[in-house]
């Protein structure tokens, strides 16, 4: 049976002023400054209060440590001077954030365009088009000029992953392959790296020791369903991966949603083909330049229709719907990515 600990802010009255600190052992606290922890087998369970609550503490005890529930959740405590996350080691400002939250940095291009390889700054890419992350953290970028796919570790260690840097179609390892515009990359739990190379008209598969292999589309202009190369593209755009491993395409120049399964097996999700803004079920629905694509782990994908400035919904089976366009509050302008 669990205990109930409390710890106590101790009272003081100076010519009626009223002033909490928090220790254990303290004899007659304020009513108020009275805060309910828990004792379990596992231990002493810290207090949760809100970024608000913890700087309502005035005079905090050093050492004090509880758990914050809003802004970067975790423990924190107080240092006598400032309350610093536990985890991160960071000064927490009055909403529960700290100094370097939200702060953005250069992890990898020194603003060439070369597609050199390198650490950080002095690596170069060249039209960073699309961009990926797999399970250890690594980055997958599809350096659409150069026609070079990059991988980027946690350190900002930039490499060609696939790709000779001239336009081409061709299969292989590493650098023997060849893209022509890669656009969009995704990333499978099982580290493999999808492609949407856009002006090959094809979906390219490399495997995470650097295989590249042409999973869908026979390289012609068209919008055919079927296995392998026996399906078609128009202008790829967009690619997401799901979790058993199908992969969706924004497939924009046919202003469809393709849908393919691990097996190669290439149909049609949603969309008519011809350019339109209709909610509906599979075909009777369309799209008008969907660029960007997205899938959550129910199945549920999301597209950035960028002609219609919409971003749109479709369910496992097909169904679409239009999550927010012009019309609502929050207007967009040619959304090209989700």
């Amino acid at each position: 049976m669990n205990r109930i600990l409390y710890i106590l802010f101790s009272f003081l009255a100076f010519q009626n002023a009223r002033a909490q600190s928090i220790g254990i052992g303290t004899a007659t606290p304020h009513a108020s400054a009275l805060v309910q922890v828990s004792s379990t087998t596992q231990g002493i369970l810290a207090p949760r209060l809100s970024s608000a609550q913890r700087n309502a503490i005035v005079n905090p005890a050093t050492g004090l440590l509880v758990f914050q529930t809003d802004g970067e959740p975790g423990f924190c405590y107080y240092s006598g001077i400032a309350w610093i996350s536990l985890t991160r080691g960071y000064a927490l400002n009055d909403q529960g954030y700290s100094s370097n939250y939200g702060r953005v940095s250069t992890l990898a291009g020194g603003g060439g365009t070369a597609g050199t390889d390198g650490r950080g700054a002095a690596a170069t890419f060249n039209t960073a088009a699309g961009v990926a992350v797999d399970l250890s953290g690594n980055l997958y970028v599809a350096d659409a000029h150069n026609n070079k796919i990059r991988k980027i570790t946690v350190g900002g260690v930039v490499s060609t992953l696939a790709g000779s840097g001239v336009e081409g179609s061709a299969d292989g390892v590493g650098t023997t392959a060849s893209f022509n515009t890669p656009w969009g990359v995704a990333v499978d739990v099982s580290g493999n790296l999808y492609v949407a190379d856009l002006n090959n008209n094809k979906i390219r598969k490399i495997t995470a020791a650097g295989v590249v292999s042409t999973l869908a589309g026979s390289g012609a202009a068209g919008s055919l369903d079927g296995a392998g190369a026996a399906a078609s593209f128009n202008g790829p755009y967009g690619i997401a991966v799901d979790i058993p491993g199908n992969v969706y395409v924004a497939d924009a120049g046919n202003n469809e949603i393709r849908k393919i399964t691990a097996g190669g097996m290439v149909s049609t999700l949603a969309g008519s083909a011809a350019a339109g803004f209709a909610d509906g079920v599979g075909t009777a629905a369309s799209f008008s330049g969907p660029y960007g694509i997205a899938v959550d782990i129910p199945g549920n994908v999301y597209v950035a229709d960028a002609g219609n400035a919409a971003i749109r919904k479709i369910t496992a089976g097909g169904l679409v719907t239009t999550l927010v366009n012009t019309g609502t509050a929050a207007p967009l302008y040619h959304p090209a990515s989700i």
